[in-house]
């Protein structure tokens, strides 16, 4: 770990709780000038650190908390509806966090060229060691 990060994680133990709000920390260390990336190994490390002194594991996302990914401008054309669907469903059952989720996504638009599909999602998140199978044996699909 960079000494960059390790003061940086210092200084959240110091001004945020373990169950602080996600989107909180976000716009901390956005204004810490962190770019996209480097905020999601920062809160990375940032969680595994409280996970590991937590008496159990953390929620994959903030409690009461509802949110919608709305695909971006970049994102829209690249996707079949069953990759996308397939990538929402992880993270609404809580297979994934969203921190993970994001790290699909960008995974699949980095390394795919074209049109990323069902196969090619799945894929990633085999290759990632997402449990897949953790899903509801009912896959019908949502429209």
């Amino acid at each position: 770990m960079i000494e960059r990060w390790t003061q940086m994680l210092a200084t959240l133990r110091e001004q945020f709780t373990p169950d602080a709000d996600i989107v909180e920390l976000e716009r901390f260390l956005a204004s810490e000038g962190l770019d996209r990336q480097e905020i999601g190994e920062v809160l990375s490390l940032y969680f595994a650190d409280t996970e590991d002194v937590a008496s159990g594991p953390r929620p994959a996302r903030p409690v009461g908390t509802a949110s919608l990914r709305v695909q971006g401008p970049h994102e829209r054309g690249r996707f079949t509806a069953e990759a996308w669907g397939y990538l929402v469903t992880l993270y609404e059952s809580r297979v994934v966090s969203w921190f993970d989720f994001e790290q699909l996504v960008e995974r699949a638009l980095f390394h795919i060229d074209g049109r990323i599909g069902l196969p090619e999602i799945r894929a990633l998140a085999d290759e990632a060691g997402l449990d897949a199978a953790a899903l509801s044996a009912d896959r019908s699909l949502l429209h």
